[in-house]
């Protein structure tokens, strides 16, 4: 910018080099230069309201929005031009101090004007604590002779007050969307007075006036006289305000003793405060601070020491937590003489606190704060007086309680304190205290130790009688409580209500139940309402089982049911729960607190029902055997005939027939000869595999065992498809789960035979094709599940044909 300014001066200054008047020439290029100088200058000052907005001098924009004074209206949306000025500022003793940036507002009268009027122009300031605060900055840098804390409080409260205008007061504007507020007017509120604007040269100036720094002379007698003399901007309202503080106090008000306070418009005010010394010093102490505010925050500090005063003494003597939980502290007045308390206290009261600490079954911390305002007409010398602090209550809940309490009486720190003298009386107004509080728990232990169903295992229809032992473990009796049996953890099946000696078993129940088909949990439960007290109640559930099936019948192939599921109920204890322990306290004006602290009481677990799911499956297999398969002699070789011979006598035409024919011969037979029968069962169950697992041994197991098929019978069919017969298999070797089925053994003796064996005979006028054998295991397991399979033999010919000599071998068998 400035070697475009350099070039523009240059290329103005060439063009009068033609001129003839040189001297005149010479003149106008040096008037030009200043210019060019003070321009270069003057835009090297940002605007004070710069780094809040960024708008250098200069700047114009359209939305201006205010009270303009030289046109007493407002105005919205009017075209605006910012311009510097400078700000002179005199002080009372005629030192002046400039502001070189500050920031004027021209506005439009008219949107359409075609230029902007210096007559509606005035200063703005951006509206912030931190702008207003550099105005202040600015203006009193170097112009306030009194300690770091008076300037910072003089700051803080314009700061405060220089913003504290509503968007609808008249120094508040709005330019842009940005919030400004009219400088003439805040700087009132730091005592300056606006005086006049003024043109010099063609620039801007505002001239203001400071009002002068108040005065302050104390001198002590009989009395303390307190002089002051305070400036301020001319009808402008403020409130002065001569108070004293304990020495090096100021800012804190806390312990502020107000010695006068008027409100004035006067630009002078001035006055002369008496007050007694030793009031002063009974309040504050010996050591204070003197100091006028003259409504703006501009103070004048004076300090001084103060004649001593009659010994005045509150002493704290003992302290009491009584059985209703009350806290009192009694507290003697030592003294020189009597003394009326209204003199020296407040009217409020006389502050106490307590600083209360528990631990124990229940931590926690609080302060009873409280002003003792029925005080005694007169304090005596030597007299005790009893103040009530609050009310300490703590729970039933049991443990041990641990109470301490700090207490203050006319509290030091207080801005409402009695008078005490010297000031080293406030030294010994605490007093300490403690206590242990015992609650104990529940005494009895309500157990239910067993319940039976007898019998456990019924069929649909049959009933079970159902009884409990239970037992009250204690030194006392208990007396009406209620004991309830419930099915699978949902359904009431009774309930009673039995007095409980001490430590002697009573039996409960006796009732008749019946059930639906299934493995059903019955559960007692002693005081399932918690209605009692009880020390353990992990011990108030017992439990059993009893299973009922329906009653089986005869089961065939097309009925079978060869699986099953059912669900079965367990209770078990999950957890513990989270109980609270509460200390309630209530303050001297019936305010009630309360705090708790939350505990596990593993007295009082959490019972849970749970469903559980189980499987049971059987499964039968069979395998037929003609004993065709093992080879002999054709008829025609009766010399190479052996007795073994005789279970497989068609085998010599057999085998090769049922190779041919891709068939296994020994499920090929001739019509009369026999086939063994061997079924296999397979009974399997997850049956309480899957207890679930809780807390404290839970969940119990039901018992009892689940066991295969009861019975295996075979239904025949003859090679026409007719019915023959149907035989019950006997167990021949296995156990509960798996096992081996035959046919029954059979005797047969003659002349000729004396043989054990397990056979079915075909019928020996059979002709040529199957025999159908249908196996079904029954009656096994929870749900008397049955399984079938089928299996066949085939008819070749006839047992005569295995004969040289066709002959009835049927005497063999009489």
């Amino acid at each position: 910018m400035l070697l475009g300014s350099t070039n523009l001066w240059a290329l103005f200054v060439a063009r009068y080099t033609r001129r003839k008047n040189m001297k005149k020439k010479i003149g106008l290029i040096v008037a030009i230069l200043f210019l060019a100088t003070s321009v270069i200058v003057s835009a090297a000052v940002s605007p004070m309201l710069y780094q809040y907005v960024k708008w250098e001098y200069e700047k114009t924009g359209e939305q201006f929005a205010g009270y303009i004074p030289a046109l007493e209206r407002n105005v919205s949306n009017n075209p605006w031009k910012l311009y510097q000025w400078k700000g002179i500022f005199t002080f009372a003793d005629g030192q002046k101090h400039i502001i070189d940036n500050y920031d004027v507002f021209a506005v439009k009268e008219k949107p359409g004007d075609p230029v902007f009027s210096d007559q509606n122009g005035f200063g703005l300031t951006y509206k912030s604590k931190e702008a207003v605060g550099e105005l202040f900055d600015a203006i009193w840098s170097s112009h306030m002779n009194v300690s770091q804390k008076q300037q910072q409080y003089f700051r803080d409260t314009f700061t405060v007050r220089g913003t504290d205008y509503d968007s609808n007061h008249e120094y508040s504007y709005l330019v842009s969307q940005f919030k400004f507020l009219r400088t003439s007017g805040i700087v009132s509120r730091m005592g300056v007075q606006f005086d006049r604007t003024q043109k010099i040269d063609g620039k801007g100036h505002a001239y203001f006036n400071v009002t002068a720094w108040p005065t302050l002379k104390v001198t002590q007698g009989e009395q303390l006289t307190v002089s002051f003399t305070t400036a301020g901007v001319n009808n402008s309202l403020r409130q002065v305000d001569v108070y004293a503080l304990p020495k090096g106090a100021f800012p804190d008000m806390t312990k502020r003793v107000k010695l006068t306070s008027i409100t004035t418009t006067d630009t002078e005010y001035s006055n002369t405060v008496k007050i007694a010394s030793k009031e002063l010093s009974r309040v504050l102490g010996k050591e204070v601070d003197i100091i006028v505010d003259d409504g703006y925050g501009r103070t004048q500090i004076e300090s001084m020491t103060l004649a001593d005063d009659i010994n005045m003494d509150y002493v704290p003597t003992k302290l009491t937590l009584t059985e209703g939980g009350q806290l009192w502290v009694k507290f003697r007045y030592d003294g020189d003489e009597d003394i009326i308390s209204g003199d020296y206290a407040s009217e409020r009261g006389m502050p106490m606190t307590a600083k209360v600490t528990i631990g124990g079954a229940v931590s926690t911390n609080f302060n009873l704060s409280s002003m003792y305002k029925d005080l005694p007409e007169q304090f005596t010398v030597g007299k005790e007086y009893s103040y009530m602090l609050g009310k300490i209550e703590i729970s039933d809940d049991p443990g041990t309680y641990y109470i301490k309490a700090d207490v203050t009486i006319n509290n030091p720190n207080h801005p409402d304190r009695a008078l005490e003298s010297p000031n080293e009386a406030y030294h010994n107004n605490e007093i300490k205290g403690g206590w242990t509080i015992e609650r104990k728990g529940a005494a009895n232990d309500l157990i239910a130790q067993s319940i039976t169903a007898s019998p456990s295992a019924l069929t649909v229809g049959q009933s079970s009688t159902v009884t409990a032992k239970v037992k009250n473990v204690g030194t006392t009796d208990v007396s009406n409580v209620l004991i309830r049996f419930m099915e699978d953890g949902k359904k009431t099946i009774y309930e009673t209500r039995k007095n409980m000696p001490a430590n002697t078993p009573i039996t409960v129940g006796g009732f008749k139940w019946t059930g639906n088909t299934g493995i059903h949990t019955l559960s007692v439960h002693v005081d399932p309402e918690k209605e009692k007290q009880d020390k353990d109640r992990s011990n108030n559930v017992a439990v059993t089982g009893c299973s009922v099936t329906k009653n089986g019948g005869d089961a065939y192939c097309d009925t079978t049911k060869p699986e099953a599921t059912w669900d079965v109920t367990y209770p078990l204890i999950t957890g513990y729960p989270t109980k609270t322990r509460t200390v309630s306290w209530t303050d001297s004006e019936g305010k009630r607190h309360t705090s708790t602290e939350s505990y596990t009481d593993y007295s009082d677990p959490i019972w849970e029902n749970r469903k559980v799911t189980y499987n049971e499956k059987l499964t039968v297999s069979a395998e037929l055997n003609t004993k065709q398969g093992i080879p002999t002699a054709p008829p025609w070789k009766p010399e190479e005939e052996k007795e073994s011979d005789r279970e497989s006598r068609g085998s010599w035409e057999i085998i090769p027939w049922a190779e041919e024919n891709g068939l296994n011969p020994n499920e090929v037979t001739r019509a009369g000869y026999g086939v063994e029968i061997k079924a296999t069962t397979k009974y399997t169950t997850d049956w309480e595999t899957k207890v679930p697992k809780g807390l404290e041994g839970t969940a119990k197991p039901i018992g009892g065992e689940l066991k295969g098929p009861t019975e295996v019978r075979v239904y025949i069919w003859d090679t026409n498809g007719d019915y023959v017969t149907s035989i019950g298999l006997v167990k021949t070797g296995g156990d509960d789960k798996t096992a081996t089925w035959e046919l029954p053994e059979e005797h047969f003796k003659s002349k000729f035979l004396d043989i054990y064996e397990r056979k079915f005979y075909t019928d020996v006028k059979a002709p040529d094709g199957e025999y159908t054998f249908k196996i079904v295991a029954m009656h096994a397991g929870q749900n008397d599940l049955s399984s079938c399979i089928i299996k066949k033999i085939t008819i070749y010919g006839s047992m005569y044909d295995d004969w040289q000599t066709k002959r009835d071998t049927s005497e063999w068998y009489k």
